[in-house]
């Protein structure tokens, strides 16, 4: 096994130091107005690359829902994995599945699995009865190679609103 030089491990630890600035900014606070169902679209990477030479650092993927409501349950009745050329991969829901009051669910892709490319997306749909606080979507990436480690979040971004 080839050992990778230190400037290689340089532009890792220095991505990862940059990446963990940018997600410790404070975000906003949440200011959803409520609603009966949305579709909204979820960014995720597969791998990303480093380094001059374009290298690739796999990720695994996990899609969280969770419902913030704490009384009423939603519907989750469909969650499609795209590739980046927006073709479909994976169809993890049929049937819908229900989501009780603050319970949530994951979905999950193979750090092993980059057949959908490396900008992939989530494509969520979920619906209530009745007007309800929208759900908190959002992809975890996480990848370890040797004695390195790195990981981000993606957050959904609503395309259609019902």
């Amino acid at each position: 096994m080839k050992m990778w030089s230190w400037k290689t491990w340089s532009v890792i630890w220095c991505a990862l130091l940059i990446l963990s600035g940018w997600l410790s900014v404070p975000l906003p606070a949440d200011t959803r107005s409520p609603s009966k169902g949305q579709l909204v679209y979820v960014p995720v990477y597969s791998h990303i690359y480093y380094g001059d030479k374009m290298h690739s650092f796999n990720l695994g993927i996990t899609l969280s829902l969770r419902n913030t409501e704490t009384t009423r349950p939603i519907e989750i009745v469909s969650v499609k994995y795209y590739d980046e050329n927006g073709k479909l991969v994976r169809d993890y829901v049929p049937p819908a599945v229900t989501l009780e009051p603050l319970a949530a669910v994951r979905f999950h892709v193979r750090e092993s699995d980059v057949s959908a490319g490396s900008e992939a997306c989530f494509l969520v749909r979920w619906r209530a009865p009745q007007k309800v606080s929208p759900p908190v979507i959002e992809g975890l990436m996480i990848g370890t190679l040797l004695n390195q480690g790195i990981s981000f979040t993606a957050t959904g971004r609503v395309l259609e609103e019902y």
